[in-house]
């Protein structure tokens, strides 16, 4: 399947930098970002201390016009002021990723890193969105003079899903970008909650190769989902579909979530250059994101913000862990990756259970696998090992005096201890 839109959406990482008081780099922190700020005029701490309040750690800029230096440094300003981090887009960067074999212009990407490398709002440089394999030797160069011109922030690029550009390999796809660019963090988004359909296959298929390339490299990953609609292309999510995209990728083990979009961005995105493949401009319907066109919170905000909080806690809580196993049962039978301590029991036991280790302890996160239905199951623990309580849940609900017995209603989680 061909990725139905060019997504502005990239999330970047600090290495060893403070982006806000009392924060700590990308690096150091379960990441959440959201993408799209105020738009120019709507550029206040009011506002600023919104984003922060709806439980987003890091703002990518754009999607509502924000890219020139000026309105960059603003959107620092007052982000550092409000306690988040900034991941600005800035324009000077397109025509080197927009097009192949385009003479690179040193001065100009010099003057992005000297405009913004001192802020301490500052989380990375923008590199990229969902590029073509064909452009990693170009964006492997830009990275290395972004890394050159300053050693102390990183810069990431955010890549595609498998149904992108990416050919019929979507594993190939990934390896080959790791190991051209050696990026610090793997970003990539996947918005499954189509109009008429759910990509619930593809979905799970992605997050399992994504995890087992990161592993590999030895880097952690993030993904991107959807907190709003594109007409003709993607559903507005409900409460439970915002928290099933979140769990489920909390149990393949990734380290970050990015909302798209915090503000409902324009129909281009506020930019327009010309491109490898013809268009000057993207053009798409955007609605109903966590913040509408006119200002105003809608019910996304709510949804995410109860998210982010579960996030927050649960993601803090899950660094330093190695999540060692990652596996998919449906009605109790598993289907891929492997879960060596627990194992669920019942035609409803629609689960991912991700296997996280630390020393000689054990945290089992069990998510529910649908978005519409209860998962009821029960659970068997391996020999040598017992329940040592409940960290975290949410919409999880256990069975008349057992602690093995659980109902997860739609989207929901469950953090088991063991010893």
């Amino acid at each position: 399947m061909k990725h139905l839109i060019p997504l502005m959406l990239v999330a970047f990482l600090m290495a060893g930098c403070t982006t806000a008081p009392d924060q700590p780099g990308i690096l150091d922190d379960f990441i959440i970002v959201g993408y799209a700020g105020p738009p120019p005029e709507e550029a206040t701490l009011e506002r600023y201390r919104e984003i922060a309040e709806s439980g987003i750690k890091y703002l990518a800029t754009g999607g509502s016009g924000n890219y020139s230096p000026e309105q960059n440094l603003k959107a620092m300003d007052l982000a550092y002021k409000a306690g988040i981090g900034i991941i600005p887009w800035d324009i000077r960067t397109l025509p080197y990723t927009a097009n192949q074999n385009i003479t690179i212009d040193t001065a100009a990407l010099a003057g992005i890193v000297n405009d913004y490398k001192d802020h301490p709002a500052l989380a990375a440089y923008i590199i990229m969105d969902e590029p073509y394999a064909h452009l990693f030797p170009e964006l492997d160069t830009i990275t290395q003079l972004f890394r050159k011109l300053d050693p102390d922030h990183a810069t990431l690029i955010n890549v595609n899903p498998s149904y992108g550009w990416v050919g019929d390999d979507y594993r190939a796809y990934i390896q080959s970008y790791i190991k051209t660019v050696k990026p610090k963090l793997l970003s990539y988004d996947h918005y499954s909650l189509r109009i008429d359909t759910t990509m619930h296959e593809m979905w799970f298929n992605d997050l399992s190769i994504v995890r087992e390339a990161a592993r590999g490299a030895d880097i952690p990953y993030m993904v991107f989902v959807m907190s709003e609609g594109i007409t003709n292309g993607f559903r507005v999510p409900s409460r439970a579909e915002i928290l099933w995209q979140a769990n489920t990728a909390l149990a393949y083990g990734t380290r970050g979530i990015g909302w798209f979009a915090y503000w409902t961005p324009l129909p281009d995105h506020g930019w327009s250059i010309a491109r490898e493949d013809g268009k000057s401009s993207l053009v798409e319907d955007h609605y109903n994101a966590m913040i509408d066109k006119k200002g105003n919170r809608t019910e996304i905000y709510e949804f995410v913000k109860e998210t982010n909080q579960y996030l927050k806690k649960v993601g803090k809580e899950l660094l330093g862990w190695d999540n060692s196993d990652a596996a998919r049962f449906e009605k109790g039978q598993i289907v891929e990756g492997s879960s060596p301590v627990i194992t669920p029991e019942g035609e409803k036991a629609n689960l991912i259970i991700g296997t996280f280790r630390k020393d000689e302890r054990l945290r089992i996160v069990l998510s529910n696998s649908s978005w519409d239905h209860p998962a009821l199951f029960s659970l068997k623990v391996s020999p040598g090992w017992e329940l040592d309580g409940v960290f975290a849940s949410i919409d999880a609900e256990p069975g008349k005096g057992s602690d093995t017995e659980w109902t997860l209603e739609p989207g929901g989680s469950l953090i088991l201890e063991l010893r």
